[in-house]
């Protein structure tokens, strides 16, 4: 695969993620207008549900994925840390991830695979493409 062939792919794969913060951005502001449609929100519960088996790891990578192409910003204009992705994950699936710094060690450390979940999405998005290429 070329260079330019893994930049449009990554560059997709940025604008899917921008995509999911949009729609994040607006499903908090639709619960501060709106908020008796998120009763099990306004109970503590999660406002999604990550169903994976190594979901912490691949939880971890997508953050760290987000930190490193420094597209968060909070709403007063400050770009958000590492350990504030973190958070706001934790806050939206309702975990706690407190090993979320030996997990971003143990991702650097990989030796075969550095970036297995977010591989695993780019394979998922071009089929996806190629699926709709061929109707």
């Amino acid at each position: 695969m070329t260079g330019w062939k893994k930049k449009k792919i990554v560059g997709r794969c940025a604008v899917a993620v921008l995509e999911l913060v949009e729609r994040e951005i607006q499903l908090v502001r639709e619960g501060l207008e709106y908020p008796e449609w998120f009763g099990a929100r306004l109970k503590g519960g999660p406002l999604a549900v990550w169903r994976s088996g190594l979901f912490k790891m691949e939880i971890v990578e997508l953050a760290l994925g987000l930190f490193l192409a420094k597209v968060l910003w909070t709403p007063g204009g400050k770009l958000m840390e590492y350990d504030e992705i973190i958070k706001l994950m934790e806050s939206i699936l309702g975990i706690e991830l407190p090993n979320y710094r030996e997990l971003k060690r143990d991702i650097f450390n990989r030796k075969k695979e550095l970036t297995v979940f977010l591989k695993r999405l780019i394979v998922l998005i071009e089929r996806e493409r190629d699926e709709k290429d061929g109707l």
